[in-house]
């Protein structure tokens, strides 16, 4: 909790409209992720990230007001890309059994973050002081939604009440764990915790309720 003062701005200052500014905009971001998982948050400056740009900090400043605004911008470009993985991955889940469409799931988690886990343990860092909470809800809800398609579609029963809490369950713990290992014990983050998390998974999705008689798909 920070006093005595207001949270930083995090919204960009002016959009690129042209080829030329989405250039600009691109090597900046590029320019600051790689120096935010080389060097952490708080010893990259905006004067380095400009630099290594290849651009002046007033150019820096022209789209972002400081670094939280490129974090915010990071965190929501990793979003988007994990929304658009995932979607890729379910595309003919209809009628995989449970088990392929859940290592599908467990997969792409850890592929959209050991691409640069360095980097992402920074934007995990950060996420609670620059993202708003109705664009993580919106990320989130988006990927529950995919898998409760796939899950519905699959050509396995699954043994919840409810698919959609139950896709929400799912997306949560596979996410939670993913991040907790990343910032606290990277050691796990591997193969061994993606197998750990398949078979916890499948384990709830295919258990019945003591007093449900019957199959719910």
């Amino acid at each position: 909790m920070t006093f005595g003062r207001n949270p930083p701005t995090v919204t960009p200052r002016r959009r690129p409209r042209q080829a030329r500014s989405s250039l600009t905009v691109d090597a900046i971001l590029e320019a600051a992720s790689i120096l935010f998982a080389k060097d952490g948050f708080d010893a990259t400056s905006t004067t380095r990230i400009a630099e290594r740009a290849g651009v002046s900090v007033g150019s820096l400043y022209e789209y972002f007001p400081n670094k939280e605004a490129l974090v915010a911008k990071l965190i929501k470009r990793h979003c988007d890309r994990m929304i658009e993985r995932f979607a890729q991955r379910f595309r003919g889940a209809e009628a995989k059994p449970l088990e392929d469409v859940i290592a599908s799931f467990v997969e792409a988690t850890h592929e959209a973050y050991a691409e640069n886990m360095r980097l992402h343990r920074v934007l995990l860092e950060q996420m609670g002081k620059v993202s708003r909470p109705h664009h993580l809800r919106r990320v989130s809800l988006a990927i529950v939604d995919l898998l409760e398609q796939a899950l519905a579609k699959c050509g396995s029963a699954v043994r919840r009440p409810s698919i959609r809490l139950a896709a929400f369950v799912v997306e949560t713990t596979v996410e939670a764990l993913t991040h907790r290992a990343i910032l606290y014990a990277p050691e796990f983050f591997n193969s061994d915790l993606n197998e750990e998390l398949r078979i916890m998974t499948l384990n709830y999705l295919k258990a019945q309720n003591r007093d449900a008689a019957q199959t719910y798909t």
